[in-house]
């Protein structure tokens, strides 16, 4: 962790004692595990307690906290148009995928040790510069006591009192994807079934949020990969269409005529890397998540219109794409990505996508640098 990330964090507040540091800390390293007994006991939890709460809208939906996690705010009205169930099964899914570290909270306790010692409410500093609320001698005393008696430390009565705090630790992610989730459960609420598709530059973390938002649906998963365009339709003609890059007759007439349909269907998935397309037979279910490159291809329009579906673009910048592009597919691949698949990228979202107001737009930037690299 870079030691600026939690000194911003915990000089926020002025009511942040040294045992909220630590809790702060201990969650940072050991996520959200122990508070779950069982699927269903969370779920009850969450209910129960999102219940004895009054909505502020003045609360943000969520905080980082660091390490690819953040505290999602029971208080936020965004956060509560999620079932309790959501949450507890984002909470089972982050407990899952994150890894507790001995080792790390130890390194986080030296770090606030360090910033304690230089920037503690003791320590003569510049008026202007950013200060911990607290003594180097007070966050010793809570370190102490805490490795005195184990299990999860506790915050404040003067955090308490001041902050309120009603939250549970969940992967950023799902923080950052709440405008998705809420639009969802609208539509899910209101008729019972949703879509939502998700299209966006290459990089921007398409398939990682859907990989992320489909274990908390009954749901079926479609990937615009599975239509890539078939080598005997690459023409000069072809690839010159903005958004001629994708197989979308076939993504229109196999896949989104049979979501209309209700019915069960039929699908083929090509595979680019062996040239064959497998049949795939499909089952409705209640939520549908489709995501990729042209997943918002103009054909797809009216369909999507009468599915009544939820539709997001991520986007990023170029130099993150570069960065992500890079780590993710190395040095040789990303040269096909400049010279072919990004500048096919790029004409297809200028001719159609430049001024959208039935889409959401979330931007995918640069990770805060306290968390691990994201594989996107």
């Amino acid at each position: 962790m870079k030691p600026d990330f939690a000194l911003t964090q915990l000089s926020s507040r002025a009511h942040v004692k040294a045992e909220d540091t630590v809790k702060w800390a201990y969650q940072n390293a050991f996520g959200c595990g122990h508070a779950l007994a069982d699927e269903a006991a969370c779920e009850q939890g969450i209910r129960q307690e999102t219940e004895r709460l009054t909505p502020d809208a003045s609360e943000p939906a969520f905080e980082p906290l660091g390490n690819g996690l953040c505290r999602l705010n029971l208080r936020s009205p965004l956060v509560r148009q999620l079932p309790a169930l959501r949450i507890a099964r984002m909470m089972r899914i982050t407990a899952e995928q994150f890894h507790p570290s001995p080792e790390h909270y130890a390194a986080l306790l030296a770090i606030l040790r360090s910033l304690a010692a230089r920037c503690g409410v003791d320590v003569p500093a510049d008026p202007n510069a950013l200060r911990l609320p607290f003594t180097l001698r007070e966050l010793d005393t809570a370190i102490q006591r805490q490795q005195a008696e184990g299990g999860l430390p506790s915050h404040s009565e003067a955090y308490r009192a001041a902050y309120r705090p009603a939250y549970r630790v969940v992967l950023r992610r799902y923080g950052e994807a709440l405008p998705v989730l809420s639009a969802l459960e609208s539509r899910l609420k209101a008729d019972g079934k949703a879509t939502l598709a998700i299209d966006g530059d290459c990089a921007a973390g398409k398939t990682t949020l859907i990989a992320l938002l489909a274990p908390l649906y009954d749901c079926n998963v479609f990937h615009m990969d599975d239509f890539f365009l078939p080598s005997e339709l690459r023409t000069p003609q072809r690839l010159a269409q903005a958004g001629g890059n994708v197989h979308y007759e076939r993504f229109l007439s196999q896949v989104l005529r049979g979501l209309l349909s209700g019915g069960s269907f039929r699908y083929g998935a090509f595979d680019c890397h062996s040239g064959r397309t497998k049949m795939v037979s499909v089952q409705p279910k209640p939520i549908t998540l489709i995501e990729g490159s042209y997943a918002l291809h103009p054909t797809f329009h009216d369909a999507y219109a009468t599915l009544n579906a939820v539709q997001v673009l991520l986007t990023l910048s170029r130099e993150e794409q570069r960065r992500r592009i890079l780590r993710r597919n190395g040095p040789s691949l990303w040269l096909r990505f400049e010279n072919e698949w990004i500048p096919l990228e790029i004409r297809y979202f200028e001719a159609y996508h430049q001024s959208r107001g039935d889409c959401l737009t979330l931007p995918s930037g640069t990770p805060p640098e306290d968390d691990p690299e994201e594989d996107e």
